[in-house]
């Protein structure tokens, strides 16, 4: 049982999860774990959440799902969301990782993908035989060949409608932004802007353990 959340959790007869007052009748996916604090918003959210992993989602201590967020998975899909996390109105879509680490921000309309079309998918007649396959299946989720793991690290901005793309680690500290798509990696502390990204500058790191001692000491004297 989820405790401690930031909206109440209750169980029916039958042992599943609702969110108390949730506009959407669904129940929780029994695969995921909510930490203290976090804010799941509604099971609206996993109306397309198919993942088979024994955890396939969880939502770090005082991390928020918000306006209706979209987590989709394949059978093998796996989200990792730190602490201190904002969601708002993200669509996340993994049929292998992603993995969100603390106190990043994502604002309206992101995405984030471990999936997309490859060499492998490019020919027509691939992508058609792939579209054919998922008329076919039970949950019509399109499991792309090739997913490619997605690490962002700490303190990172995302802004609107900005798109991470398969196999994209985000340095730490780093700024992504609104509308910019992101192919490759960031470094640490980088501004990315545009289609493709290009980095335009690279901000003072002030988030580091010796940054926070300094400026603890400095406001204490």
């Amino acid at each position: 049982m989820h405790k401690h959340l930031a909206q109440n959790i209750v169980e029916n007869t039958s042992g599943e999860l609702f969110i108390e007052g949730d506009w959407y009748p669904n129940p929780l996916p029994k695969n995921i774990f909510l930490d203290e604090m976090a804010y799941p918003d509604t099971s609206y959210s996993f109306t397309t959440f198919f993942s088979e992993k024994t955890v396939g989602l969880s939502l770090g201590y005082a991390s928020g799902n918000y306006g209706h967020g979209i987590f989709t998975t394949g059978k093998d899909g796996e989200i990792k969301i730190g602490k201190f996390v904002v969601l708002q109105c993200v669509r996340l879509i993994s049929n292998l990782s992603i993995t969100i680490k603390d106190h990043c921000m994502f604002s309206w309309g992101s995405v984030i993908t471990d999936s997309w079309i490859t060499a492998e998918t490019l020919s027509p007649v691939v992508r058609r035989l792939m579209l054919e396959r998922v008329s076919r299946s039970g949950n019509r989720h399109l499991e792309f060949t090739d997913p490619k793991p997605v690490v962002i690290e700490e303190n990172v901005w995302v802004g609107f409608e900005a798109i991470i793309l398969p196999g994209v680690t985000i340095g730490r500290g780093a700024v992504i932004g609104s509308k910019t798509i992101i192919s490759e990696d960031v470094p640490p502390y980088a501004v990315v802007v545009g289609n493709p990204g290009k980095i335009v500058k690279f901000l003072e790191a002030t988030d580091t353990p010796e940054s926070k001692q300094k400026a603890i000491k400095e406001i204490i004297n």
